[in-house]
């Protein structure tokens, strides 16, 4: 029987990850899977019988990113949120909420993200007093962009209830609220987003992961999220598949009734359970082992100790669950990684196989790279946060000073230990390619990677760390039929510029899911 084809693309610059076939010109693709990879001639028979066909015109291929660490259906709720991203000052951010104010009902909440104040000139957070002078009327609440820091007016301290004696509650230095709220747990409980908003999210966070080419994703999603995403699921609305991590609560009822990590569909998956062993540096509360240079007095914070984490793990470990759980100061780091050594030698044996992810690990050392190696665990890392924050005199020097900067995100360093590398953005902004270039023009040459390095770490590494490396990560007969088109060849321009290509097209399952000429 003469072969047929959904989708056929010839004409390219294939680039596989497939060390048995590592390049291509043609592709072709038969119920969402690859049925043929290789040169132009191999599919010349099913151009005439094919649903689709695309040339190329020599354009560069590569497999669909995976992002292993965001939170898309957040962000996707955020797009209904005021922007602060591109504010550049306490006023600036004042004058934006003021241009926005006429359009919300007295006492609506009024909410705002991705603040960065280490761009500004006054090197602060916003207050409550700032936000006040916006509006006492409305409860506002602006999260900073790494979302471990929320400024509120004093109308939304009230409707939050956050109370006086509340850990993350910053005060002047009369005991009074400041309106600064650090790592406060269910901090929005009270104000949880309606069902249809929510809806909303996550297919707003689809656009946004197809427009990056990202074709699978790790979501840290929130409690209750799951529900929504599966009825999305049902409603054939993804156009990105979801790996779905729970918060760490869920544990007990995963236990309970039998599910396990990398459970559900093609488009649709169980991750693991997420913990926090503490904040983040923009936040001053990411754990370290000596204070933050700014901040003389302050090391952090633990949020769990090393004798709960084992626990945790221990529990987690013995109903085949994964655990993803963030560390990213060195004493945070060192905490974790002593739990899963506390586990006894039978616990630890399953350890590689059930996958157990570090997330960030962005202060770890050479030597507590090896011990996770020993152990089996992944490092989750996110290079995107070096190219945002760990350039000279930006936010990681101001908060660590520049020795102790110039020894942070090691990926030369894990690698050539042996580690199991994934990346994610952490919407820090998503997108692999400015991943790529981060992880390629690292301030330190001595632990820069690769392109290939880079592109492999968001591809097969991060498909491995959701149990997919036989289903996606590499355009390989039988697997997914998941790839992007690139503006530039990845591969031969100046990796100071990787970050200035554009996405042309995501395609995932065969399925163009985003084209910019549809733009």
């Amino acid at each position: 029987m003469k072969l047929q084809a959904d989708l056929v693309i010839f004409n390219g610059n294939l680039i596989t990850m497939d060390p048995e076939n590592p390049t291509a010109t043609a592709l072709a693709v038969k119920n969402f899977k690859v049925l043929v990879v290789g040169g132009d001639e191999q599919v010349v028979d099913l151009v005439g019988s094919a649903r689709r066909v695309i040339d190329l015109g020599g354009k560069t291929v590569v497999p669909g990113f995976i992002d292993a660490h965001t939170h898309i259906t957040a962000e996707g709720i955020r797009a209904s949120h005021v922007d602060l991203q591109p504010t550049r000052s306490v006023e600036d951010v004042k004058q934006t909420l003021r241009k926005v104010l006429p359009s919300y009902t007295t006492g609506q909440w009024i909410r705002g993200y991705g603040y960065d104040e280490s761009f500004w000139p006054e090197k602060r957070y916003v207050t409550a007093r700032d936000l006040d002078d916006v509006s006492t009327e409305n409860p506002i609440a602006i999260d900073r962009v790494d979302g471990h820091l929320t400024s509120v007016n004093t109308l939304a301290l009230k409707r939050l209830g956050v109370r006086l004696d509340q850990a993350g509650m910053l005060k002047d230095r009369k005991g009074r609220p400041t309106g600064v709220l650090r790592d406060i747990e269910d901090l929005y409980k009270k104000v949880r987003p309606p069902d249809d908003e929510i809806r909303q999210g996550i297919l707003a966070g689809q656009e946004i992961a197809n427009r990056a080419g990202i074709t699978s994703l790790v979501d840290n999603a929130s409690m209750g999220v799951f529900r929504l995403i599966r009825e999305a699921e049902t409603q054939e609305l993804l156009s990105a598949r979801l790996i779905v991590n729970q918060p760490a609560e869920t544990l007990k009822h995963m236990m309970e009734i039998g599910l396990t990590s990398s459970l559900g569909s093609p488009m649709l998956k169980i991750g693991g359970v997420k913990s926090f062993v503490d904040g983040s540096i923009g936040a001053r509360t990411a754990a370290l082992s000596m204070p933050y240079v700014d901040d003389k007095k302050n090391k952090g914070n633990l949020f769990l100790s090393e004798k709960t984490l084992t626990a945790f793990i221990k529990k987690a470990a013995r109903s085949g669950i994964q655990t993803v759980t963030h560390a990213i100061g060195d004493a945070a780091i060192e905490t974790l990684i002593s739990a899963f050594e506390n586990l006894s030698d039978d616990e630890k044996a399953t350890l590689r196989s059930q996958r157990h992810r570090i997330e960030h690990a962005e202060m770890i050392s050479e030597s507590q790279i090896r011990r996770v190696v020993s152990l089996g665990l992944i490092l989750s890392m996110q290079p995107n946060f070096v190219g945002v924050w760990q350039q000279s005199g930006g936010l990681y020097e101001q908060r660590l000073g520049a020795e102790r900067v110039a020894e942070m995100n090691m990926f030369r360093v894990a690698l050539d230990n042996g580690a199991r590398l994934c990346f994610g953005s952490d919407g820090m902004p998503y997108g692999p390619l400015y991943g790529i270039w981060s992880a390629t023009t690292h301030p330190n040459p001595k632990v820069r990677l690769t392109v290939e390095e880079a592109i492999r770490c968001y591809t097969m590494e991060s498909a491995y760390s959701v149990f997919m490396e036989k289903n996606i990560g590499n355009l390989v007969v039988g697997k997914r039929a998941d790839f992007v088109v690139l503006s530039e060849d990845i591969m031969k321009v100046p990796a100071r510029t990787i970050r200035d290509i554009n996405v042309e097209m995501t395609v995932v399952g065969g399925l163009v899911e985003y084209s910019s000429a549809n733009r």
